[in-house]
Parts: structure tokens; C-alpha cells; sequence
């Protein structure tokens, strides 16, 4: 039996071509589907976003007529109902109103969220004002990215439980009685 040179065997290895598809795939694979991924959790992340400014806007334009006859509990469960999409809405929102008599009283601290972490839901100030009054409205929705270890998810500013904060704010003029 005779050995066969080194070349031979070296160029038997490099036209064996068998495989090579899989190797292809399996370095791009997960780049191909991270991106994938990234694109429907940035996707999802923007719906509710788009859901909660249009339940705090509606919640507010109905606050706007009805005036002081909601309360914190009816305006937390209307801006609920309106963003049908927010999972466990009641419990992961933080709505915050201040009356605004001039440009010193907007709010400049951030918008205050749930704190995931702790039990207890701190009071949240709630004014509804009087009537021809400005009203400042702020709502925070705290939500957890579908894949929060890749792309889209793993770029977002996360608090102490991993969730995103989504905010949104809403200003208008009690009507007169």
C-alpha cells in the first residue's frame, strides 16, 4: 500500500465541496434572524408605544369635557380600555396630572414609572383641576422587550426588572362650566 503525497490528499480536501452550505448557515443564520427578531420587537415596542399616547390623548380629550367627574382609578381604567394591547395595563401605568397656572409649574423631573421591584404602588398626585384650567397629563407604561438579549432590545435603556419605560404626555384646557 502506498502512501499517496501530502498535495494529493490536500486537494482532495478542497474540492470536497459537501457541507459548505451548512457552514454558510450557520454563521449567518443568527445574524439573519437576530435582525429578524429585532425588527418585530422594535415593531412591537413602537405599537404600544403609538397605543398609549392615543389612550392618554382620548382619556384626556374625555377628562377635558367631563371635567373633575372622573377619578385617578376611572382615568387609569379609561386610559386601559383605550390601549387594548398594554398586557396588565392597571398594574404596569403610572398617570400623573398637575394643574398649570404659568411656565413654572410644568414638571421637569422624568416621567414617574411603576417600580417593578418593590410591592407597594406609591400615591401618584391627581388633581383635576378647575374649570379653563391647564391640565398636564404624563403617563409612563413600563414594558418588557420580547427578546431583550439581542438587537433592538438589548439598546434600550432597561430599569432594575429588565422593562422599558414608554411615556407619553398630554396637555389641555378644562372646558368652563
Amino acid at each position: 500500500m502506498s502512501q499517496s503525497p501530502p498535495t494529493s490528499r490536500l486537494g482532495r480536501i478542497t474540492r470536497n465541496t459537501s457541507g459548505a452550505a451548512a457552514i454558510e448557515f450557520a454563521i449567518l443564520a443568527p445574524i439573519v434572524f437576530a435582525l429578524i427578531f429585532s425588527i418585530f420587537d422594535a415593531g412591537w415596542i413602537m405599537s404600544q408605544a403609538i397605543m398609549l399616547d392615543r389612550a392618554v390623548s382620548r382619556s384626556s380629550r374625555s377628562m377635558q369635557i367631563n371635567g373633575a367627574k372622573l377619578t385617578y382609578a376611572d382615568f387609569k381604567a379609561a386610559v386601559c380600555n383605550e390601549a387594548m394591547i398594554l398586557s396588565d395595563c392597571v398594574k404596569s401605568i403610572r398617570i400623573e396630572f398637575t394643574p398649570i397656572a404659568n411656565a413654572a409649574d410644568f414638571p421637569t423631573n422624568a416621567t414617574p414609572c411603576v417600580d417593578r421591584s418593590i410591592a407597594i404602588d406609591p400615591v401618584t398626585s391627581y388633581t383635576a383641576g378647575k374649570p379653563s384650567q391647564i391640565i398636564f397629563t404624563r403617563a409612563c407604561y413600563v414594558v418588557n422587550p420580547m427578546i431583550p438579549g439581542i438587537g433592538f432590545g438589548l439598546s434600550l435603556p432597561k430599569d432594575s426588572t429588565g422593562g422599558v419605560r414608554l411615556t407619553s404626555s398630554f396637555a389641555f384646557v378644562n372646558e368652563p362650566t
